[in-house]
């Protein structure tokens, strides 16, 4: 499924059509009809954030707008603070139920600790019962009234309640439609995965390659959990409420040391991140839906994210897009022939390759026909070599008997 508009973008249209959200006509700045006619600038890259997160209070937690307040002033707090989004139990707004810290998407994983212990704060001083904190896709949500006010752990949940109910034991569900995963944008995909470098990157504690292959370790195990996991069951790559980073940890490698064995190719070393490290990691991924992006978007954002992480680091680079398509063009690869690249590095010259090919024939032959003939050739005539295995991961994961594993996945997967 091709997607142009972020999860943020498609959450104001929402907002907008229910007429909880409005703009000037320059679209720079933003009302929220919610307890009172709230009007600020909408040039904030935060704005987006809180105004996309608005909209979802109100059209999928079935809050009410009367019952919701946009810069609420904080009492007891030095200096002087503001919550961005608070939710009230009552008609009158006096008995807050959830506060919402909004931060743009991006931010370090210390600026996150610094937003959680913001809404913390905010939330202990206006007797909250939950608090979440937002920086794009990145969220975390906590239960306040029923921990003690240093807690920061245990008292994690997977998802605010939905109208005034209980916090849900797990968030995602494969194949429900209110609760499955979002599918992202290319640019939000891109986003996710530099947050995720720099978390494994720890600022330097790894080398940048060792922290690039165990990213794609654990991307690994958020695909096969997309993949596999049968409708109407929990997705495992999440984070459940009051789970430990010890049992988040346990169940994201077992879905590591699980394919480890069924495929001895794909990696041979095992994950070498402290559960925290591997816990944030899942924080950063856990709500998009990578499998779902299409092709072509998908290998943009990985291109996009190789390009800027391997120039300079390992001295590598990649062919520009224009180029390959020049390049395979001038070929005219046909779909009895063999193709091999014996610098394969992320596969795209074989990706565009087998795109090429399959175009022709669905051109050529009836629907069923020609599927049959581009599943062959990307079976059978697509070979790829690389020396080098970390550039291959985060796109084909693997180079697998002369086939880019993604190759592979995209065939079940039709």
């Amino acid at each position: 499924m091709k997607i142009e508009e972020s999860i943020f973008q498609r959450n104001i249209k929402r907002g907008i059509e229910a007429k909880i959200l409005s703009f000037n006509d320059e679209q720079t700045r933003v009302t929220y009809h919610c307890k009172r006619e709230y009007s600020t600038s909408f040039k904030n890259p935060e704005e987006t954030i809180r105004a996309a997160y608005f909209a979802e209070l109100v059209l999928d937690y079935a809050y009410p707008k009367e019952r919701i307040d946009i810069e609420v002033t904080v009492p007891r707090r030095t200096p002087e603070d503001r919550s961005d989004i608070v939710v009230y139990e009552d008609d009158e707004c006096k008995k807050p139920f959830l506060v919402v810290e909004c931060k743009k998407d991006g931010i370090t994983d210390a600026e996150f600790k610094q937003a959680i212990e913001q809404a913390f704060g905010n939330a202990n001083s206006l007797r909250s019962k939950y608090a979440s904190t937002v920086a794009g896709n990145t969220r975390t949500a906590f239960d306040i009234a029923g921990f003690k006010p240093s807690e920061r752990d245990k008292n994690v949940i997977a998802d605010i309640p939905v109208k005034y109910g209980k916090a849900p034991k797990y968030k995602f569900i494969k194949g429900d439609t209110e609760k499955d995963l979002k599918i992202a944008s290319r640019e939000e995909l891109i986003k996710a995965l530099e947050k995720c470098h720099d978390t494994v990157w720890q600022g330097g504690k790894l080398a940048p390659t060792t922290a690039f292959d165990e990213v794609s370790k654990l991307l690994f195990c958020k695909l096969k959990d997309e993949k596999y996991k049968p409708n109407d069951t929990v997705y495992d790559f999440q984070i459940g409420t009051n789970e430990t980073t010890d049992e988040v940890y346990k169940r994201i490698n077992a879905i590591y040391q699980k394919a480890k064995k069924e495929d001895e190719d794909v990696f041979r070393e095992d994950i070498r991140l402290e559960p925290r490290i591997v816990y944030t990691v899942v924080e950063h991924l856990q709500e998009l839906a990578i499998n779902k992006i299409d092709l072509d978007s998908k290998g943009i954002a990985f291109e996009r994210f190789m390009q800027d992480f391997f120039r300079g680091k390992m001295g590598q680079f990649f062919t520009p897009r224009p180029i390959v398509d020049f390049a395979v063009q001038m070929m005219n690869p046909q779909y009895d022939v063999k193709v091999i690249d014996p610098a394969c590095g992320s596969g795209g010259f074989l990706l565009h390759a087998l795109d090429y090919v399959r175009l022709n024939v669905e051109q050529k032959y009836k629907p069923q026909q020609a599927k049959e003939i581009w599943h062959e050739f990307a079976k059978n005539r697509l070979y790829g070599i690389e020396i080098k295995s970390m550039g291959v991961r985060p796109t084909q994961l693997t180079v697998k008997r002369g086939l880019p594993l993604t190759l592979a996945r995209n065939l079940q997967e039709e």
